[in-house]
């Protein structure tokens, strides 16, 4: 069994946590969190059509300067490596099996209500934006995460990351701001590493935070870049969360690092050999949408 949650960041205080997790269920206090297993090496596969809007491979350099904020702190302090492999020619967000699976980014270029019509069963399944190549969350979202994993343990499994370019003008360049109403490539609109350096934190497990300077704060103006550079609260989850040669950390309980006990004596029960689990496939999908505000 697999479930999908998908969190966005939108256009648009009490006392605050250095960073807040995702977990399985957010209403259950003693529900797992969502969490990489150490020493995992996830790699990120970008759509090779990227997006017209940008000049030359500049968007596929914004990918790369995203992931890396995360990796130079994943080697300072952290278990896991980031890195971006080759181009896929892959539209599909979701996961697909062990095997197969790719952690994407893809820029979706048409809405949803654009091309199918409302009693299309792909809504009902929330699937239209893979069988139909489109933008289906919310207008206001200028990116979603869909995060699968494993619901027993909290382990991610897979994470893709859908931008919204019918809604919004990405460019690539580091200045001058754009001056509303004239957006263009020649100036800062909606800053693709600014969007996915915060979309990478949902896909490690990380949920929105109360705090405005972070890099998890679930809003972010035309023209922002203060998200490509992680926040204090995010390096303290990745240091907290994969701790440098030891298991990532649940929420339940720190996970064991220390020696078994002595094997007991006077049961001669044992796992069978088809022990272990299986994925049967998605089937339920909780959502976390912040809305503009």
């Amino acid at each position: 069994m697999i479930l999908a949650v998908l969190v966005s960041l939108t256009v648009g205080q009490a006392v605050c946590p250095a960073y807040t997790r995702t977990k399985v269920d957010d209403n259950d206090a003693r529900s797992h969190c969502l969490y990489w297993t150490e020493g995992q090496t996830i790699e990120w596969r970008v759509n090779d059509q990227g997006t017209p809007e940008t000049t030359g491979d500049t968007e596929f350099t914004a990918v790369d300067k995203a992931i890396a904020s995360w990796q130079t702190e994943f080697v300072s302090c952290g278990s896991l490596a980031l890195n971006v492999g080759p181009r896929s020619t892959s539209r599909i967000a979701s996961y697909a099996s062990k095997s197969a699976n790719q952690n994407l980014v893809i820029w979706r270029f048409e809405t949803c209500t654009s091309k199918v019509g409302p009693s299309d069963g792909c809504w009902k399944d929330d699937d239209c934006g893979n069988q139909f190549d489109c933008w289906q969350h919310n207008s206001g979202a200028l990116a979603i995460t869909t995060t699968s994993f494993d619901p027993i343990s909290g382990r991610i499994l897979d994470a893709d990351i859908e931008l919204n370019t019918p809604g919004f003008i990405f460019t690539a360049v580091d200045s001058p701001p754009c001056i509303k109403p004239v957006y263009n490539q020649l100036c800062v609109a909606t800053d693709i590493q600014n969007t996915l350096t915060h979309e990478f934190g949902h896909s490690l497990g990380l949920a929105h935070s109360c705090q405005m300077g972070s890099t998890m704060y679930a809003s972010a103006a035309p023209t922002e870049l203060g998200k490509r550079a992680l926040d204090p609260g995010s390096k303290q989850f990745v240091c907290d969360v994969y701790p440098k040669n030891l298991p990532s950390q649940d929420c339940v309980s720190p996970a064991f690092n220390g020696e078994l006990g002595p094997v007991a004596r006077g049961c001669g029960c044992s796992a069978g050999a088809g022990a272990g689990w299986a994925v049967i496939g998605l089937v339920a999908l909780a959502r976390r949408r912040a809305r503009a505000g």
